[in-house]
């Protein structure tokens, strides 16, 4: 029953009926639950406005009637719950026009603004909820649709379709599109169904048009949620295609084209997923053929071929098929049918289709019988388009009809696509012919005749002709064909087919070839012309060098005149190529050949003056050629040429060639005559290939009609032919190609040459490879130096530098490499010092600074850069090393600013590459700076790192290793030859001072890379061998072994080992170890072995971090020995040496228990707390303020640039002053965090040290967020042993963070002892204190998580101990700290105490705590007597401070202890007012105005009364007694004026708690209310100020509860109101207008007249 019930209760739980409820539910999209109550109507209509105005600028649709009702004035306070039903249709009918037309802007603010007020004052996350989930589904993964989510108003248990996001509303995160599939799974598919109305509805309210226009989204995201059910076929079953079938069929037949479209992707998707049943195929084929609309016909019909290519599709029905036939006019179905053809195949669908058009056309009482053979005939006009097996599907449907009986008559289209399908696809033709031959061959023949096709059956039979058997030859004689047939033997048989073949029969050729030819052209006899011209293909050369040159002559002009311009097409081109191919032709004679004579054209040669023989090229053609015949003569002229090995060269040849190439390019039509150019480019190729006796030079080889046509040219045959050109005229004019090389390089032009393809950029790259390669080795028959090879390499690469910066970016790549591989490794360093030489050359200072700066990294040195790195990348690693190290050499040849004076033979090319001497000294600093900036970007360069990576260890070592030691001197030379340019500097140019630190920098940056690079077993094998020869060598190289640890640490500090495959070997480590101890030593002279020993101490760090741990190793014993010896010796010792050395011992006690370490951790400690405490004396605030900077302290300031390097850590990072200090914290905490158990003793030390720290480096409670065990730096820092990272402040904060945690970690039963004496050697330092209390009370709070039984057991035991030995005795600093400076620093030292006494408050009972309290009471208590001292009475102030602190922690919790403490409250109000105890001897506390004295009893005062105020909270606590007894009290301090701060204390203090007195005992109010009152009478103006004062903010307080005491107020104002003192008057009007604001005007005139 009580089911039932329920369920009828929630059914009736309407969106009206819950609006209807007492609380309105606050529900918002933009703001949070705290924000959205403070909505107000108007400013929720103030949004949905602003929305609205600039959606309307996005989409005029807004701007409608219907909007401007639903967001006008009149709906600010509009209540939808009270609307009628049809009112409320009519208004879901706008909401979901609105929402509609919102939804393709979910994600804009606008909508979200308009969709806000929608909420607020509609209501539509409760009565448009569906709506609003459905209309913005596809945002599901966007966060504003999980908010929208998260605010409805939406019964989730009752829906089936969309419960499963609820799980995704109270997380708030967006919903993943595999949820929403596999919920649509699981409800069987009713999502796709919500979603498909949901569109059906859409239509209606907003049209068809809008929706498709506006909502792509929307069917997106339906055929994507479509297409995600078949992602696994095998729960595609007959029920899913039961639920699919209508959405397709309703898609097809939809108007919308989207719609459309997805039906057609689900079904292509659903016949590629799975196998369909017939009736389901037909149906798809018919609705695909039948709904056919014109805009997606092409489509749809794309669909269908999908359907057949995929699926067993058997028939097509009648009505499907007539259908087909009978299309709109709009739709060109076969056109459609036949594009698809091209592109796909259609086999399936064809041969369908043939089969049904076949049967329609039998049908004679079918009207379109005759249209299907139309058809029939229209699909296989075209045999190009058809396959073999369309073709065999056809010719069998056709034929076999035929024998059938039914013949297309009168169908003369039918027959020749027939015969052109037999003719193109013979053998199928054949195939089928034999197969219906074997079933009727007389009807076949029949049929074959009636289609006029029976020829093709003889082609088809000779195409099969070779399969004849050979066993049996039949020869018949020629002259006699009716001999008959002889049997023969083998031998006989080879002799007669000997004599039978076309060699024997062939007849011999006799005569002159030439004069035979002539003479069978003019007769055009031209089976016999190519049988002369075959003649002289193989007579060759000899005939033609018997040949007078004429006659030769004459005859080619006769065979250019028939066949080049006569275009007689029976004499094959090849064979007058192969007849000509040996003619030795005249030079003259060809440039003839090639030249229009016409008189004015300017391709003519010019003619010499005197009488000259007419030429024999233009009496044949003359001087009214047309240009058409002229180009055809060229064209097989050139022809001719290029078939020939070796052309006739000449100057006049050249000019011809040119004047062909550019008489194209002058065309507006160039690509229609690329062939010319193409055959013209060609033969000036093989001409300067080949120049034979002919001399070629710059004037011969016209580069600018080259260049000309490379620019033009769309045809990339012609371009690489060009390019090609160019490479072969690099041999004999390179400095002309040069000049125009640019071309090349920067891709001028409009034509294929600009175009970003593959195609082209190969061509260039090719091009650019020979061209360099051309040039560097060519110079006549000499073979080339060396040296001079590398000088034409300079001269080239400056050339080509020229116009680098004109190479876009992205091609820079392919040319560089192509570049790379003409010069190889060995000249790569100097294209790259020739580029950069060439860019400092055109490089000039700015004087504007903002320009400068954009000068530093311009577009020009980009480009430069760009080509360096990526012609460095064409090499191997192990070669880019090698160019790197040549570019360091030639940095430190290059020299300083002073040149240097001798020269050598390497020294010349280094000045071809940059001469000093003709550069600025700023173009040479600049060169040598952007040299080493190049070099540090090329080991910045992945592909090199990438590709060292990919070799192993072996192959490493054996590639590397030779370049190993090479790179670690470089790296020295280049610091050492910066240092010393930049210690060279005496001051007196500043720009060059800050020329060389900035070079020295950049340098340093360069040797760090040069180092690091190196893989790691290299580095391993140098590491070790520098540093053994640093031992046995005497002369000790102390540069090199800085620079080798440096390598060491990078290694071991970011790889952690130094072998990429295997890991170091723990031997070879320990190795390193031993070499590395002799280095520990206490050195105090000499800087190198200072330095040195910093150095090896910070390796053997990193050792003993990576070092497996050890319960004993002989070496790191004797690094621990060393060690404590030298810290020992810290006070003579520098400090830096020292901090090494203790971060050295706190990583060994950290990384490795053994026994030495624990042995030697106590005298480790003794030292670390006694540096610590020097430390600590040291940096007493005036020394420390007014330090030097850390970098001053050292010798020599930044002109030694070693001791710069001094100061800084071997990661780079700069150590302050305070380095020892941080060094010492680490190995204190180091040694507490593994030995605490065995370093007790000098717990009570760490702790001062801690506290004093605290106190001078930081406020604790800024530190007490860092120290907590659950915190997030905690993890953060556990693992550093590092400490020089962090400066200053930040690394002691962190350090004395991990002191700190290490404390808190100490057993509680060993720290009371150190605690007192803590507190008795801090007693004077209230900071170190403060810090004190606050790490006690983060060890309680520690404590209490970890162990609470425990500690809660130690605390009761140790309480009284804690209060006698620890509170006490800190809180007597109130009494000797009386200075008004040090009041505040007071306070906070208390309130630090009083948190420890709370934080054992929160782990003690009420019972056990009162101990705790009743012992601060009664040390506190005595302050009451007569006879008390100053520092007793003080103790008062101080647990009136417990008491209100307490209460501030555990409000009511507090009260039970506050018995007692009420008492003295208003004992200390009543022995504190001055006012009413005439003598002083009777006053607890008293002082003058500006005193430390006022100071206390204003205090005392205060929290007196704020005691008062806490208990009078609690009705319960605060009885009718405890009221009494606190009245006269409260009341009393309104007179007590003699105190300082009385006004503030009355106003912010006295008031709240007249307040809650009156509340706690209502009765009694307005007897106390009276008491107030008699105050105004007073004598003394100034307490009836204060009285009023008083009363005033009470009225405030009270509100109209005032209302039943008015009769109390009024005769006391009526008789201020005209007060003798004008401030008392004033502020009695005050509190009469604050009455009349509550009351009305009338009030105080009917108060006045009675």
């Amino acid at each position: 029953m009580a089911t039932s019930l329920t369920s009828q209760l929630e059914n009736l739980r309407t969106s009206a009926a819950r609006h209807l409820t007492v609380e309105k539910r606050h529900v918002s999209l933009l703001f949070d639950r705290k924000e959205a109550n403070k909505l107000s109507n108007e400013t929720a209509h103030r949004i949905g406005v602003a929305g609205l105005e600039q959606m309307k600028r996005i989409d005029p649709v807004f701007d409608t009637e219907f909007a401007n009702d639903l967001f006008s004035e009149e709906r600010v306070d509009f209540v939808r719950s009270m609307l009628e039903k049809g009112a409320n249709e009519e208004l879901n009918k706008q909401i979901e026009k609105l929402l509609l037309e919102l939804s393709p802007y979910l994600q804009h603010f606008a909508c979200q603004q308009v969709l806000e007020f929608l909420i607020h004052t509609y209501q539509i996350y409760s009565f448009n909820a569906e709506t609003l989930l459905l209309t913005f589904l596809p945002f599901h993964e966007t966060k504003v649709y999980s908010r929208l989510l998260r605010i409805l108003d939406f019964d989730w248990k009752r829906s089936k379709e969309w419960q499963f996001m609820q799980q995704f509303t109270k997380t708030e995160t967006p919903i993943p599109f595999t949820s929403i599939a596999r919920a649509t799974l699981s409800s069987k598919h009713s999502i796709i169904t919500c979603i498909t109305d949901h569109i059906r509805h859409a239509v209606e309210i907003v049209g068809s048009d809008y929706l498709e226009i506006k909502h792509p989204i929307l069917f997106n995201f339906h055929a994507k949620l479509l297409l995600s059910m078949f992602t696994d076929p095998e729960k595609v079953d007959e029920m899913m295609l039961a639920k699919l079938m209508p959405f397709i069929e309703n898609g097809i037949k939809s108007p919308m084209k989207s719609f459309r479209y997805s039906a057609m992707v689900v079904i292509s998707q659903l016949v590629l997923t799975v196998k369909l049943k017939d009736e389901v195929l037909n149906s798809m084929c018919k609705l695909l053929i039948t709904k056919m609309r014109s805009d997606t016909a092409a489509a749809s019909l794309s669909t269908l071929m999908v359907v057949f290519q995929q699926q067993n599709v058997q028939s097509l029905s009648k009505n499907t098929l007539k259908k087909l036939l009978r299309h709109e006019e709009g739709i060109d179905v076969w056109k459609i049918l036949k594009e698809l053809s091209e592109r796909t195949d259609t086999t399936k669908f064809f041969n369908v289709l043939w089969k049904e058009l076949i049967v329609l056309s039998k049908d004679a009482e079918s009207e379109d019988n005759t249209l299907a053979i139309d058809v029939l005939i229209e699909t296989i006009e075209d045999a190009s388009i058809l396959t073999g097996d369309q073709a065999g599907t056809i010719l069998k449907l056709i034929l076999q009809e035929g024998m059938d009986g039914n013949i297309f008559d009168n169908k003369k289209k039918l027959k020749s696509n027939i015969r052109a399908i037999g003719m193109r696809f013979a053998k199928q033709f054949d195939a089928i012919h034999a197969e219906l031959k074997a079933k009727d061959k007389k009807t076949l023949k029949n049929v074959l005749k009636e289609y006029q096709i029976e020829d093709i059956v003889q082609f088809a039979s000779e195409a099969v002709a070779a399969t004849q058997s050979e066993e049996s030859i039949e020869i018949i004689s020629e002259e006699a064909p009716s001999s008959k047939k002889i049997k023969l033997t083998a031998s006989e048989k080879a002799q007669k087919l000997a004599q039978s073949s076309e060699f024997a029969k062939r007849e011999v050729f006799s005569g002159d070839p030439i004069n035979k030819a002539t003479e069978w052209l003019n007769g055009e006899k031209w089976d016999k012309v190519e049988w002369a011209l075959n003649e002289m293909a193989q007579r060759g050369e000899k005939y033609f060098s018997r040949k007078v040159e004429d006659d030769v002559e004459q005859f080619v002009l006769e065979i250019v005149k028939v066949v080049g311009v006569g275009g007689v097409k029976q004499i094959d081109g090849g064979s007058v190529k192969a007849a000509l191919a040996g003619a030795n032709l005249n030079p003259q004679f060809v440039a003839d050949l090639l030249t229009k004579f016409d008189g004015v054209s300017e391709i003519a040669p010019k003619r010499t003056k005197g009488a000259q023989k007419k030429n024999l090229v233009e009496k044949t053609f003359g001087t009214e050629e047309s240009w058409e015949a002229f180009n055809q003569r060229v064209v097989f002229v050139l022809d001719l040429l290029n078939a020939r090995q070796i052309i006739p060269s000449s100057e006049k040849v050249l000019a011809a060639l040119f004047a062909v190439v550019k008489q194209v390019n002058s065309k507006s039509d160039v690509e229609s005559s690329s062939y010319q150019q193409h055959l013209a480019v060609n033969a000036i190729r093989k001409i300067l290939e080949h120049p034979e006796k002919t001399k070629i030079g710059a004037s011969e080889v016209d580069m600018d009609c080259v260049i000309e046509t490379m620019r033009s040219t769309h045809n990339h045959h012609l371009l690489r032919d060009c390019l090609r050109l160019i490479v072969a005229a690099a041999k004999h004019t390179p400095n002309s190609v040069v000049k125009h090389v640019m071309s090349v390089f920067t891709f001028m032009g409009n034509g294929m040459l600009r175009k970003d393809n593959e195609l082209t950029l190969s061509i260039v790259e090719k091009t650019v490879e020979s061209l360099f390669s051309t040039i560097i080795n060519s110079s006549g028959q000499a073979v080339l130096t060396k040296q001079q090879q590398t000088e034409k390499l300079i001269e080239l690469a400056r050339l080509f530098a020229a116009s680098a910066i004109d190479i876009p970016a992205h091609r820079r790549a392919r040319i560089a490499q192509a570049i790379a591989r003409a010069v190889q490794a060995e000249n790569a360093s100097t294209v790259v010092l020739v580029l950069v030489s060439s860019f400092c050359a055109r490089w000039q200072r700015s004087s504007d600074a903002a320009a400068q700066e954009a000068m530093k990294r311009g577009s020009d040195q980009d480009a430069y850069d760009d080509l360096a790195i990526e012609l460095l990348s064409a090499l191997n690693p192990f070669e880019q090393l090698s160019s790197v190290l040549e570019m360091c050499e030639y940095v430190r040849r290059l020299g300083g600013d002073k040149p240097a004076k001798s020269t050598t033979t390497k020294k010349d090319l280094d000045t071809m590459i940059f001469d000093r001497t003709a550069q600025t000294l700023p173009r040479i600093r600049h060169f040598r700076y952007v040299v080493v900036t190049l070099i540090s970007r090329i080991f910045s360069n992945r592909v090199l790192i990438e590709r060292l990576a990919a070799y192993d260890d072996e192959e490493l070592l054996k590639n590397a290793l030779p370049l190993g030691k090479r790179l670690i001197e470089c790296s020295v030379e280049l610091d050492e030859f910066a240092n010393k340019e930049a210690n060279d500097q005496d001051g007196s140019d500043p720009q060059a001072q800050r020329y060389w630190v900035a070079f020295a920098s950049r340098t340093e940056v360069v040797s760090e890379k040069l180092r690091h690079l190196l893989p790691g077993g290299v580095a391993a094998r140098l590491i070790a061998d520098v540093l053994q020869e640093c031992v046995n060598d005497k002369k000790m190289s102390y540069k090199m072994c800085e620079k080798v640890l440096q390598l060491a640490n990078i290694k071991l500090g970011h790889d952690r080992y130094l072998f990429a495959d295997s890991g170091i070997n723990e031997k070879e480590l320990i190795t390193l170890a031993q070499a590395l101890n002799k280095f520990i030593v206490a050195e105090t002279k000499s800087e190198e072995k200072m330095r040195m020993c910093q150095n090896s101490a910070y390796t053997l760090k990193l050792i003993a971090k990576n070092l497996p741990s050890q319960s004993e190793s002989l070496v790191l014993a004797d690094t621990m020995q060393r060690c404590v010896s030298i810290v020992s010796q810290y006070q003579k010792l520098d400090e830096n040496l020292t901090g090494n050395v203790l971060l050295l011992a706190g990583e060994l006690i950290r990384s490795h228990n053994m026994r030495s370490t624990i042995h030697h951790a106590t005298s480790l400690l003794k030292t670390c707390l006694a540096t610590v405490q020097e430390c600590i004396a040291r940096f007493s605030k005036p020394q420390y303020d007014s330090a030097a900077s850390p970098g001053s302290s050292v010798a020599g300031g930044r002109g030694n640039r070693g001791h710069r390097i001094r100061q800084q850590s071997l990661g780079g990072n700069k150590f302050g002053s305070d380095t020892l200090l941080i060094c010492s914290l680490t190995c204190i905490q180091r040694v507490y965090d593994q030995f605490a158990s065995f370093v007790v003793e000098s717990t009570g030390d760490v702790i001062i040290r801690y506290c004093r720290l605290i106190a001078r480096f930081g406020d604790p409670s800024e530190l007490l967020a860092l120290n907590q065990p659950s915190s997030s730096t905690t993890a953060a820092f556990q693992g550093g042993s590092q400490t020089s990272g962090f400066g200053s402040k930040t690394g002691i904060h962190h350090r004395l963070s991990l002191i700190r945690r290490s404390l808190l970690s100490i057993e509680l039963r060993v720290l009371p002892a150190h605690i007192v004496k803590t507190v008795g050697e801090l007693k004077t330092e209230k900071k170190a204190l403060s810090a004190l209390f606050n790490l006690l009370t983060g060890y309680i709070e520690t404590q209490h998580q970890q162990k609470p039984e425990i500690l809660r057991k130690s605390v009761i035991q140790l309480r009284r101990t804690f209060v006698s030995d620890v509170i006490t005795p800190t809180l007597i600093v109130r009494s000797q700290e009386r200075q008004s400076d040090q009041f505040e620093n007071v306070e906070k030292l208390e309130h630090t105490v009083f948190n420890f006494v709370i934080s054992i408050a929160s782990i003690l009972s009420e019972v056990e705590f009162r101990t705790v309290v009743n012992e601060l009471v009664a040390w506190a208590e005595p302050g009451l007597e007569a006879k008390a001292d100053l520092a007793a009475r003080l103790r008062l102030v101080s647990l009136l401070h417990f008491a209100n602190d307490l209460y501030t922690s555990f409000n009511s919790l507090a009260l039970p202890y506050f018995g007692r403490i009420l008492e003295i409250s208003a004992l200390v109000l009543k022995k504190c007012n001055a006012t009413l105890l005439l003598g002083t001897d009777e006053l607890l506390l008293s002082g003058k105005r500006g005193s430390i004295e006022a100071l206390e009893t204003d205090l005392a005062l205060t929290l007196a009364i704020d005691v008062i105020s806490n208990a009078a909270r609690h009705r319960d606590f605060f009885t009718v007694d405890r009221c009494q007894l606190v009245s006269d009290v409260i009341v009393n301090e309104l007179v007590n004026t003699k105190v300082e701060g009385h006004e503030k204390r009355c106003s912010d203090h006295l008031v709240p708690a007249i307040y809650r007195i009156g509340n706690a005992d209502p009765d009694s109010f307005p007897e106390l209310l009276n008491k107030i009152m008699l105050k105004t009478r007073d004598s003394r103006a100034k307490i009836r100020y204060r009285a009023l004062i008083v009363l005033e903010l009470l009225i405030k307080e009270i509100g109209d509860g005032v209302q039943p005491h008015l009769s109390i107020l009024l005769p006391f104002l009526n008789e201020l109101i005209e007060d003798e003192n004008k401030q008392v008057e004033a502020q009695c009007q005050k509190v009469i207008n604050s009455l009349q604001h509550k009351f009305g005007e009338t009030f105080w005139s009917g108060g006045s007249s009675a």
